[in-house]
């Protein structure tokens, strides 16, 4: 079977692994970590980044540098079960806005919608890396005195009027998890626009160690650290950065492929009858790191799944909606017929460098005949 994803892992990634195995810094915030962080800043033209552990955890000290313990955030529930953990792990309330069934992505009329006293920011997934209306977005958080959180796990690579994901919003998260574009195995990163933000959150990736402002007594033997708040444990390891090193120089080459079969996608289900491709703004490019269908009710998509799985290819549905998840029983549960249709009705299929143009033009046959 032709699967959804697959770790991307060139020869230099195990070479700088090596490398860095017979240096004495094989830990965090190491000289690779510091490289890593230089290379994804020029790619997103944000000075502002500090790698850690995880997506999930870029996506928890954007919220802690947010200030949302004890208050709501505004967020969608479809994506990845970790945006809106999250949340809730800074002790904050996710409120579920709906989104637009079309581009699989948050709804800002909603969001203005579900604003209150006690939001204190919103979160914004862009769904498969395709980009979500930041500006937009951004303009109704500024008229709020609100934070903007872009969950953009999935969106490396992706930009938004002309200008990459990375460098828009106030906190913007990155994944580089084993099945990215991208990966350090598993890693994140959280861009920020203040440089304060960014010195902050160094700190508290790392329990709360100022490390830049380490005291020695006159013998260089003792040193202490004033700590002031309480942090994590979430740095980036030097060899997670060196996996993902080894790959930065292929990112180009890995959009502009997934782009092309996206395209190829693309004009096949708009000869469909019963199929639509998730939509991508006009201000938008995506990096495709999901492709997604839309499927005209579930039958549609039972079929779909039978004719691609007779010709050896794997679809499936990414993401549940995560208001139906028992964990979050007790919070407020709106109608959402966006999330309702989307959920029910989207497929993914194959689309990265493990999928060749035969096989693409196979998958878009089917999609063209639907």
């Amino acid at each position: 079977m032709i699967p959804n994803f697959k770790p991307f892992i060139p020869k230099e990634s195990i070479e700088y692994v090596i490398q860095t195995l017979q240096t004495s810094w094989i830990g965090g915030d190491g000289p690779r970590v510091k490289e890593f962080e230089a290379k994804i800043a020029k790619i997103i033209k944000n000075r502002n980044v500090l790698a850690v552990n995880s997506g999930t955890s870029a996506l928890q000290i954007a919220l802690r540098l947010a200030g949302v313990r004890g208050k709501e955030v505004v967020t969608t529930p479809m994506t990845c079960f970790a945006t809106n953990a999250a949340i809730v792990m800074e002790g904050a309330v996710p409120v579920w806005a709906d989104i637009d069934p079309k581009t699989g992505n948050i709804d800002p009329d909603d969001i203005a919608k579900k604003i209150t006293k006690k939001t204190k920011a919103i979160m914004v997934v862009h769904w498969g890396g395709s980009p979500a209306e930041i500006d937009v977005i951004n303009n109704i958080a500024s008229k709020h005195n609100l934070p903007v959180i872009e969950d953009a796990a999935q969106a490396l690579g992706s930009t938004y009027n002309g200008r990459p994901i990375g460098s828009h919003s106030d906190f913007v998260a990155f994944s580089f998890q084993a099945i990215k574009i991208i990966n350090t195995v598993d890693g994140g990163l959280l861009a920020v626009k203040k440089k304060s933000d960014a010195k902050r959150g160094k700190i508290l990736r790392w329990y709360g160690i100022d490390r830049e402002d380490r005291k020695w007594d006159k013998y260089n033997i003792y040193w202490e650290y004033p700590i002031s708040e309480v942090g994590y444990k979430m740095q980036m390891t030097d060899v997670a950065a060196s996996i993902g090193l080894g790959q930065l120089p292929y990112l180009e080459k890995l959009l502009r492929n997934r782009r092309k079969l996206a395209k190829l996608y693309e004009d096949a289900a708009s000869r469909s009858k019963t199929l639509k491709a998730q939509k991508v703004l006009p201000k938008a490019k995506s990096n495709y790191w999901m492709f997604t269908i839309i499927c005209e009710n579930k039958n549609i998509k039972l079929k779909l799944l039978q004719k691609l799985d007779k010709i050896g290819v794997r679809a499936e549905e990414a993401h549940r909606r995560n208001d139906m998840y028992p964990v979050f029983k007790n919070y407020r549960s709106d109608t959402l017929p966006g999330v309702d249709y989307f959920d029910k009705n989207h497929l993914i299929i194959p689309v990265g460098h493990w999928v060749s143009e035969k096989d693409a033009s196979r998958i878009a046959e089917v999609l063209t005949n639907f």
